[in-house]
C-alpha cells in the first residue's frame, strides 16, 4: 500500500477487526492517514456509505488490501481527469495476477472492469448491499484503458484457501458467487506477461464507442481458429480471433454502444436455435483504424450432450449483430460436445 499513499492525497485503511492478521493495524497505522476498525458478523460485511462519508476530498478511489495499482497512476496526469471531466465516476480494468508475473488475458477474469473512482458529493449513489454487487453512481462514467488495478489473490492464496473462499462465496450468494473465478487452474485460460508501462495521453485515455453505421460494419472482418472437435459439456474454451479494422474509427468495447465478440450455438441436425446469446468477449484494447488486432475469445459449451454447430460473430450492443450487416462475418464450426 506504500505505493498508494504515493498517488492519493490521503489514504484512509479500514481493518476487520475479527480476522485481522498480526501486525497488520501497525503497519496500516505507519503508511495511512487515518485507521478505523470495524467489525463484521460475517466476512464481505463492510458499511461502504460510513467508509466514503469518513474520506475528506471530494473523489474516493476504494481498493482492497490484495490489489496493486499499475505503474501508469505514478504519472501525475491522470488527475487532469478529475479536473476537466463531467464524468461522475470512472472505471478501471483490472488484471488477474498468476505465478510468474503474468496474467490471466481472457473472459471472464479480463478486462474485468470496476467502479472504484467517483465523486462523494453525490447524494443517490448506491452502495453494495450484498457480494460482487458494484457501486451505483448517478451520471456519467468513464473507462480507462491504461490505469489499471493488479489483483494479487490468485497466487498469495493457496489453492485450499482458494477452494474454501469459492464455497463461501457460493454460499453467501448460490448461484452467482463467481467462485470458479478463484479455481482458474481448472480451466486453463491464456495467461500474459504484463505490458510495459506506457506514458499516458489523457486525450485518448478515456474509452468511447459510437454507434457504427450498417457501411462501417461492413468494414470490419473477423477471423477464427484453433477450434477443436470435440469439447465436453458446459465447459470453458478460448479461440483465437483476429478483428480487422477498414474504418476510420477505433472500435472497441466501451460505452454507449460496446462491440464485441460473441457466439451462437445451433444443432447440427435441426439447424434449431440451442443458445443465441452466448458469452461476449471485449475488444479491449480497441482495434484502430485499418489495424487487426488479436483476442482470444471465450466460449463456453452447451450443458447436453450432442453434436453442434458453433456460429462465431461480433455483436454491437444496443444496435445490432454483425452479420445483419456483412451475413460472410460468420464463421461456422461444427463440434461435438460431449459428457
Amino acid at each position: 500500500m506504500s505505493e498508494i499513499r504515493e498517488v492519493f492525497d490521503e489514504l484512509i485503511i479500514f481493518i476487520d477487526e475479527k480476522r485481522v492478521t498480526p501486525g497488520s493495524i501497525a503497519r496500516a497505522k505507519r503508511i495511512g492517514t487515518h485507521v478505523y476498525c470495524h467489525s463484521t458478523e460475517i466476512a464481505f460485511g463492510w458499511d461502504l456509505s460510513a467508509m466514503v462519508q469518513a474520506c475528506h476530498c471530494d473523489w474516493v478511489f476504494r481498493f482492497d488490501y490484495d490489489e496493486q495499482l499499475s505503474p501508469e497512476w505514478q504519472q501525475e496526469e491522470w488527475r487532469q481527469l478529475l479536473e476537466t471531466t463531467e464524468f461522475s465516476h470512472f472505471w478501471c480494468p483490472r488484471r488477474q495476477l498468476v505465478p510468474g508475473g503474468r496474467y490471466l488475458n481472457a473472459a471472464p477474469w479480463y478486462p474485468d472492469f470496476q467502479l472504484r473512482l467517483f465523486r462523494t458529493n453525490l447524494d443517490a449513489v448506491v452502495f453494495p448491499s450484498k457480494l460482487h454487487d458494484q457501486i451505483r453512481v448517478p451520471g456519467p462514467g468513464g473507462y480507462f484503458q491504461h490505469l489499471a488495478i493488479h489483483h494479487h489473490v490468485l497466487w498469495l492464496l493457496p489453492r485450499e484457501m482458494r477452494v474454501e473462499k469459492a464455497r463461501r462465496y457460493e454460499e453467501l450468494l448460490p448461484g452467482g458467487g463467481l467462485g470458479q473465478n478463484c479455481l482458474y487452474e481448472d480451466y486453463s485460460p491464456p495467461t500474459e506477461s504484463l505490458p510495459e508501462p506506457v506514458k499516458l495521453d489523457i486525450a485518448s485515455e478515456l474509452g468511447w464507442m459510437d454507434r457504427l453505421s450498417l457501411h462501417e460494419m461492413s468494414k470490419l472482418s473477423l477471423s477464427v481458429n484453433g477450434m477443436p472437435q470435440k469439447v465436453s459439456t458446459s465447459s470453458w474454451f478460448w479461440l483465437e480471433a483476429e478483428v480487422t479494422n477498414g474504418t476510420d474509427k477505433s472500435v472497441g468495447s466501451f460505452p454507449p454502444f460496446p462491440v464485441r465478440l460473441a457466439y451462437h450455438w445451433i444443432e447440427a441436425a435441426t439447424r434449431g436455435t440451442v443458445i443465441y446469446e452466448g458469452n461476449r468477449t471485449a475488444l479491449f484494447p480497441s482495434v484502430h483504424p485499418n489495424r487487426a488486432t488479436r483476442y482470444t475469445m471465450m466460449i463456453a459449451a452447451p450443458a447436453k450432450a450432442g453434436e453442434y454447430i458453433l456460429q462465431t460473430t461480433m455483436v454491437q450492443e444496443h444496435v445490432c449483430w454483425f452479420e445483419s450487416a456483412r451475413p460472410d462475418i460468420l464463421q461456422e464450426f461444427r463440434v461435438l460436445v460431449g459428457p
